[in-house]
C-alpha cells in the first residue's frame, strides 16, 4: 500500500512539475528598439536571434523589431556590422530596448595596404589613412581633391580654377625630371592607369591648356576610405609603379540590414576670388592723353581711342552654379551585400562658356557561400562626362586665348557693336579691332563663338573570388578592366579672328583608352606558441595597357554653320592634323611579402616583386625591388610601464627600393612613321614615306628610387593625443631623363638613364580630442611636413634649360635652371636693381665687366616650398557640427608671367591695356618687359580652404520619423580667404611651361570662392 501511494505521489509530482514548465515557457512576443548608443539614433537592419534555434529578425527602418521566444530562459543575440554584439535574457520582459556600442576602435585598427589588410599596429610602413567622415565637404569633382592639405608630405596643386582641372600630386617631392612623378592610383584592389584620357585640343597661337583630371569621372560620394602608402617598406609590393607613392581608394559597400536608400544633395555658387586690377575706360583714355601730352604718343593715338567703359574681365565671369545629386541603396543579408548609386553633376564655370556635366553609376556587391568559406565580390562603376571647355593658353607669345585677351583688350572697345574698329561690318554683332586675323581678340567673342567639347565614358571594375582553401590559407583572384573612350570637338569660326586665318578650322579627335589587370595569390596566416604570428603572402600579376586615337583636321569652309559637324566639306583636309596610332605596353610582376610579429611588441615585414616592363631594351625589362622594414612597441617593454600617460609609442624603421617605368612606350626601339614632307610618285600617283621618328635607346632601363624612413607613432592619454614623427630620404638613380641629342637626327631629343635627384624630409601629425563631453567634443589635427629637394647630378650636363617664359618679346627665354646641387624649379635669370633716370631696368653686373650678358645670370628663386602645413577642427555640440580647415605653404616662390607681359606700360603703344600696378613703376613708357627676379614673388600662403557648418535632426517624430531615419542640412564655404603676398591670382599654380617646370603663372583660369547648401538624408 505505501508502495502504491508512493509511486503515484511520485507521479502527481512530475504532472504538476510538468503542467507549471508548459505555464513558464508559453511562447511570448518581446518587442523592443535598437539604437545607436552614442547617437542615439535607431539602428535599421540590427540581425536579432534567439539563441540556439532558428528564429530570428531584423529591425525596421526606426530600429524597432518583434520576435517570439519560446519562454522566459530564451536569450536574444543583436548583431550588427561595426557595432559589439549584445545578448539579453528575456525574463519577465516584453519589451527589451537595445543600445548598441560602435565598434570604432576595432575598425580603425585594421589599414588597406597593398593586396590585403593588416592591423594598424602591425603596419610597419609608412602609412597614413583618410575616413570618408573626415573628408571636407563642398564642391569636389574628383576623389584626389579631398586629400588637399589632409596628409603629411602630400602635396596636391590644381592645375587651374577650370571645372575638372588636372592636379599636380607629389608625395614626399619630386623622385623624376622627365617620367611622371604621379603616384600609383589604385581602386579597390585595381591599379589605374592614370594618364589623360582626353584628346589634346588645338591651343590658340600657344600650348593648350592642360588636360581634364581623368579621375573626375569617379564620384567622391562613393569613396568609403583613402589610404595613402609613402615610403618603399609599404610601396615596395607594387614594385615598378610606387616610387612616386600609393594611395589606395576603397568605395562603400553595402550592410547587412534591410533596404536603406540615402539621398545627397547640394547647390553652389562660386565666384572668382579675385580680380586682377587692369585700367578702367575711363583710366585708359586719361593715361593716353598725359603720354600725348607728354610727348610720348602721337596725337593719332587718341584716334583709335572708343567711347566704351568696358570691363573685359567682369564680363567674361560670372557666379557660377553647380548642382549635384546623389541616391544610394544599400542592404542585403547575412550571406549577401551590395550598394548602388547614381549621381548627377553639373558644374558651371566662372568664365562664361565653360563647365561640365557627369553622370556616374556604381554597383558593390559581395557574396559568401560554403559556410564564409568562399567570398565574391564585384565592384563596378560608369561614367558619362561632357566637358565645355574654354579657350585659353598654358604658353602664349604676343598673343592668347580668352584670359591674355582681358588683360590686354583696349576698355574704351565695346563688347558687342555693329563696326569693328577698322569699320567693316562686326561679325554676330562682336566688336573687334578688325575683320579677319588680328593679335588681339574680344575675349567674350572668343569665349562665345569658338566651340571646345568633349564626351568621355569610362567604365571600370573587377570581379573577385576568395576562398579559404586550408585553416589559415587562402587564395585570392582578381580580374579588373577599365575603358575609356573619348572624343573632342573643336571648331575655330572663320567669323572669329582665331579661324580667320584658316577659313574656318575644325579639328576632329578620339582617344580609346583601356587596361585589365588579373591578380591571383595566396595569403597565409598562423600563430605559433600564442606569440609568433605570421603572415606570408605571394602572387602574380598581369597588366596590359592599350591607347588608340586618330584625328582629322579640316580648313577652308563655305560657312560656319555646320560647324564642326561636316569636316569633310573643307577645302582642305589637313594631312599634318590628320593621323591615327594604337600603342600597348605590358607588365607582368611576381611579389611576395611576409609580416612576422613577436609578443605584439616586435615586428619584421620583407618585400620582393620582380617586375618585367615591355618598355626597356632587351636585357633590361625585368628587375627585383626589395623592400624590409621593422617596428618596436616601446610602450609594451617593462621599462615603460608605470608612465600612465604613455597609451602606445612604436619605433618604425624600413629602407626598400622601388623603380619607374612612366614614359612612353617603344622609345627603346628604333621607329618608323609616316612623314608629310617624304613623298614619292609612282605610276603618277603621290605616296607618302615613312622615315625614322625617334631616336632609339636599345639600352633603356629602370629608374630606380631608395627611401630610407624612420618614425614614431604615439598615443597618449588614451587616445587624447596621436600622430607619427617621421624622417625620410629619397634617392633616385638611373633618371629616366630628356636630353638633346647631336644633330643631324630625326628628334631632337631622347630618352636616357642619366642623373640623380634626392628628397629628404620631416613630417608630423597630430591629432587631440581636446574636449569630450557628452554634449560636446572638440578636435584638432595638423600636419606638417619639409621636404628638400636636388638634383644630385645630371650625368654629362652642367644644367638643363626649361620654363618656357610667354609673351610677347620672350621668344627663347626661359625661366629655370635643372642645375646639379639645387632643387627642381630653380629659377635662372638676371637680379633685377631698380629703374634708372631715363626709365630703364638695372640688373646686377656679377662678373664686373661693365655689361649685362648672360654670363650675369644666376639663381633668383626657388618654386620648391620650404613647409607645408594642414589644421582642422571638428566641433560637435548638441545637434551641430562644425568644421574647419586651413592649410597652406611657406618659402615658395613663383614666377608671374602674368604681371610681366601684362604690368608694363609698353602695351599703350600696341593700343592694349595693362595692369593699374605698371602706373607706380618708374619705366619708360618704351622700355620692354625683361624677365628677371623682379617677377619672381613669394608665394607663400595660409588658406582658408573650408568651412562647414551643419545640423543633425535627430529622433524625428510624426510623418518624418516614420520613413526618414536621419537628416542633415549644412552650409559650406570654399576658398574663403587667402592670405598671400603674391599679386596674382593665387599662388598655387602649375603650368606645363617644360620638363619639370614649377610655379609659373600665366593668365590662368581663376580659383573660385564658392558657398553651397546642402542636404542629407537616410530613409
Amino acid at each position: 500500500m505505501s508502495t502504491l501511494l508512493s509511486r503515484i505521489l511520485r507521479v502527481s509530482l512530475l504532472l504538476a512539475c510538468w503542467n507549471v514548465s508548459v505555464v513558464i515557457a508559453q511562447p511570448r512576443t518581446v518587442t523592443g528598439t535598437v539604437s545607436d548608443a552614442t547617437t542615439g539614433e535607431p539602428l535599421p537592419g540590427v540581425n536579432i536571434v534567439v539563441l540556439g534555434t532558428m528564429t530570428g529578425t531584423t529591425t525596421d527602418v526606426n530600429g524597432r523589431y518583434q520576435i517570439e521566444v519560446p519562454g522566459p530562459e530564451a536569450v536574444l543575440v543583436f548583431s550588427f556590422v561595426g557595432y559589439e554584439q549584445v545578448q539579453e535574457v528575456v525574463g519577465d520582459r516584453t519589451v527589451i530596448n537595445v543600445r548598441m556600442q560602435p565598434t570604432v576602435e576595432v575598425l580603425e585598427e585594421i589599414v588597406v595596404v597593398g593586396y590585403g589588410v593588416q592591423r594598424r599596429e602591425d603596419v610597419t610602413g609608412s602609412v597614413a589613412t583618410i575616413d570618408a567622415t573626415e573628408i571636407n565637404q563642398g564642391v569636389y569633382t574628383s576623389p584626389d581633391q579631398l586629400l588637399q592639405g589632409q596628409v603629411a608630405g602630400l602635396t596636391i596643386i590644381s592645375n587651374n580654377g577650370e571645372p575638372g582641372a588636372g592636379l599636380n600630386i607629389r608625395l614626399r617631392g619630386g623622385t623624376s625630371i622627365s617620367a611622371s612623378n604621379d603616384p600609383l592610383i589604385v581602386i579597390d584592389g585595381v591599379p589605374i592607369d592614370n594618364v589623360p584620357l582626353m584628346p589634346q585640343g588645338a591651343g590658340v597661337n600657344g600650348a593648350p591648356p592642360p588636360p581634364r583630371n581623368p579621375l573626375s569621372l569617379i564620384n567622391p560620394n562613393d569613396i568609403e576610405s583613402i589610404t595613402v602608402l609613402k615610403d618603399a617598406a609599404a610601396t615596395a609590393i607594387y614594385g615598378s609603379r610606387g616610387a612616386n607613392g600609393v594611395i589606395l581608394i576603397e568605395t562603400k559597400k553595402g550592410r547587412q540590414g534591410q533596404l536603406q536608400v540615402d539621398y545627397d544633395a547640394y547647390i553652389t555658387a562660386a565666384s572668382p576670388y579675385k580680380k586682377m586690377d587692369v585700367l578702367n575706360g575711363d583710366e585708359y583714355r586719361q593715361f593716353v592723353e598725359e603720354q600725348i601730352q607728354a610727348g610720348n604718343l602721337p596725337a593719332s593715338a587718341r584716334d583709335v581711342l572708343g567711347n566704351a567703359n568696358t570691363d573685359w574681365e567682369e564680363a567674361v565671369m560670372r557666379t557660377a552654379i553647380t548642382h549635384f545629386h546623389n541616391l544610394a541603396f544599400s542592404g542585403g543579408t547575412s550571406q549577401t551585400r551590395y550598394r548602388a548609386s547614381v549621381s548627377y553633376l553639373n558644374q558651371q564655370g566662372q568664365v562664361i562658356d565653360s563647365g561640365l556635366e557627369r553622370l556616374t553609376g556604381r554597383l558593390n556587391a559581395d557574396h559568401q557561400a560554403f559556410d564564409g568559406r568562399l567570398r565574391l565580390q564585384l565592384n563596378m562603376t560608369g561614367s558619362f562626362q561632357f566637358d565645355d571647355l574654354l579657350p585659353y593658353n598654358q604658353t602664349a607669345g604676343f598673343e592668347g586665348g580668352v584670359l591674355s585677351n582681358v588683360f590686354q583688350m583696349n576698355p574704351t572697345y565695346p563688347i558687342y557693336s555693329e563696326t569693328n574698329l577698322d569699320g567693316t561690318p562686326a561679325t554676330d554683332g562682336y566688336f573687334e579691332i578688325a575683320d579677319g586675323r588680328t593679335s588681339v581678340r574680344n575675349p567674350v567673342a572668343m569665349a562665345e563663338q569658338v566651340e571646345d567639347i568633349a564626351k568621355t565614358t569610362r567604365t571600370l571594375g573587377n570581379i573577385a573570388a576568395e576562398l579559404d582553401l586550408l585553416p589559415g590559407l587562402t587564395a585570392k583572384v582578381n580580374f579588373g578592366a577599365d575603358r575609356a573612350q573619348s572624343s573632342r570637338r573643336q571648331y575655330f569660326p572663320q567669323q572669329n579672328p582665331t579661324g580667320a586665318e584658316f577659313g574656318g578650322r575644325a579639328l576632329l579627335r578620339n582617344r580609346e583608352h583601356s587596361s585589365i589587370t588579373f591578380q591571383s595569390y595566396l595569403t597565409y596566416r598562423n600563430t605559433f606558441a600564442q606569440t609568433h604570428n605570421v603572415e606570408l603572402l605571394g602572387g602574380y600579376e598581369f597588366n596590359e595597357y592599350m591607347t588608340e586615337e586618330f584625328g582629322v583636321e579640316g580648313r577652308d569652309y563655305v560657312t560656319d554653320a555646320t560647324s564642326y559637324n561636316a569636316v569633310q566639306a573643307g577645302a582642305q583636309i589637313v594631312k599634318e592634323g590628320t593621323f591615327s596610332f594604337k600603342e600597348k605596353s605590358r607588365l607582368v610582376s611576381f611579389f611576395t611579402r611576409l609580416n612576422y610579429s613577436y609578443q605584439n611588441k616586435y615586428y619584421l615585414t620583407g618585400v620582393l616583386r620582380y617586375d618585367g616592363s615591355s618598355r626597356f631594351g632587351e636585357g633590361n625589362k625585368w628587375a627585383l625591388f626589395p623592400a624590409i622594414s621593422g617596428a618596436w612597441r616601446l610602450s609594451a617593454e617593462p621599462f615603460m610601464q608605470g608612465l600612465d600617460w604613455l597609451t602606445d609609442l612604436r619605433l618604425k624603421i624600413g629602407y626598400g627600393v622601388t623603380g619607374s617605368q612612366e614614359i612612353g612606350n617603344y622609345l627603346s626601339l628604333a621607329q618608323l612613321g609616316a612623314r608629310q614632307d617624304l613623298q614619292a610618285v609612282f605610276n603618277q600617283t603621290a605616296y607618302t614615306g615613312f622615315a625614322p621618328i625617334n631616336y632609339a635607346n636599345p639600352d633603356l632601363k629602370w629608374e630606380e628610387t631608395a627611401t630610407f624612413n624612420i618614425g614614431l607613432d604615439y598615443n597618449l592619454l588614451n587616445g587624447k593625443f596621436s600622430g607619427t614623427i617621421e624622417y625620410y630620404v629619397k634617392n633616385t638613380s638611373n633618371l629616366l631623363l630628356e636630353i638633346p641629342v647631336p644633330q643631324p637626327a630625326p628628334v631632337p631629343t631622347r630618352i636616357e638613364n642619366i642623373g640623380k635627384t634626392r628628397n629628404r624630409g620631416f613630417e608630423l601629425s597630430l591629432d587631440a580630442l581636446a574636449v569630450d563631453r557628452p554634449d560636446l567634443s572638440v578636435l584638432f589635427g595638423l600636419v606638417f611636413s619639409t621636404n628638400r629637394n636636388e638634383v644630385v647630378s645630371l650625368g654629362p650636363h652642367e644644367f638643363i634649360v626649361t620654363g618656357v617664359v610667354s609673351g610677347r618679346g620672350q621668344s627663347g627665354t626661359f625661366a629655370q635652371r635643372l642645375i646639379p646641387g639645387e632643387p627642381v624649379g630653380t629659377f635662372y635669370g638676371w637680379i633685377f636693381e631698380g629703374v634708372d633716370e631715363n626709365g630703364r631696368q638695372k640688373f646686377r653686373d656679377l662678373n664686373g665687366d661693365g655689361q649685362i650678358t648672360d654670363a650675369d645670370r644666376t639663381i633668383i628663386g626657388n618654386a620648391q616650398p620650404d613647409f607645408t602645413y594642414g589644421f582642422r577642427t571638428n566641433i560637435y555640440w548638441g545637434n551641430f557640427d562644425i568644421n574647419i580647415f586651413i592649410r597652406g605653404e611657406q618659402g615658395r616662390d613663383v614666377f608671374n608671367n602674368t604681371a610681366l607681359v601684362y604690368q608694363t606700360k609698353s602695351a599703350v603703344l600696341q593700343n592694349q591695356n595693362f595692369l593699374k600696378a605698371a602706373l607706380d613703376d618708374p619705366d619708360a613708357l618704351d622700355e620692354p618687359a625683361i624677365y628677371s627676379s623682379r617677377w619672381i614673388e613669394d608665394g607663400s600662403f595660409i588658406r582658408l580652404d573650408n568651412v562647414t557648418i551643419g545640423y543633425t535632426f535627430r529622433n524625428l517624430g510624426g510623418l518624418w520619423g516614420r520613413y526618414v531615419r536621419r537628416a542633415r542640412i549644412y552650409v559650406t564655404g570654399q576658398n574663403l580667404l587667402v592670405i598671400t603676398p603674391y599679386s596674382g591670382y593665387d599662388p598655387e599654380v602649375n603650368i606645363n611651361a617644360g620638363l619639370a617646370s614649377l610655379g609659373i603663372d600665366y593668365a590662368q583660369y581663376p580659383r573660385a570662392r564658392s558657398f553651397t547648401l546642402g542636404i542629407s538624408l537616410g530613409f
